[in-house]
């Protein structure tokens, strides 16, 4: 059916060479990509870093600290949730109390989360940024864990 504009409702119509989207079907462009962003956002999470699992831990990162200071949790598998608010990389180290590795993200860049799983015993570790100087400048915390 024609409008008062000369459009089909719903439909992409024009002069020769030309091409009109029409508000209907402009709306229904609009509503299959929201559609098709919210189907494909589960798979682009578990591609990044897997499904949550366990209890989390959340550190900010910013320049030069972590926000909070002094995190916990309880022995076993821990999700480490880790937000970069500051405007350049760092990175996320978990170390025991014999300055073993226990887990680390090498790479956060800005305005990113990114998560890593360690299985943690009882006890107190250091979480560091080993960026060139950002360790020096602050960039530390601790974690406590409890059995």
């Amino acid at each position: 059916m024609l409008h008062k504009r000369g459009y089909l409702c719903g439909a992409i119509v024009g002069p020769p060479g030309e091409r009109r989207v029409t508000r209907r079907s402009g709306i229904a462009w609009v509503l299959g990509g929201v559609a098709a962003l919210a189907a494909f956002a589960p798979m682009a999470r578990i591609a990044q870093t897997g499904w949550a699992a366990g209890p989390a831990v959340t550190f900010r990162a910013t320049e030069f600290h972590y926000n909070p200071k002094e995190g916990s949790a309880h022995a076993g598998e821990v999700v480490f949730v880790v937000k970069n608010e500051g405007a350049i990389e760092h990175n996320f180290v978990i170390q025991d109390a014999g300055k073993k590795k226990v887990a680390e993200i090498a790479i956060i860049e800005p305005g990113t989360i990114t998560e890593v799983r360690a299985t943690v015993a009882p006890g107190t570790y250091a979480i560091l940024c080993t960026l060139p100087g950002h360790r020096e400048a602050g960039m530390a915390a601790t974690l406590v864990v409890e059995p």
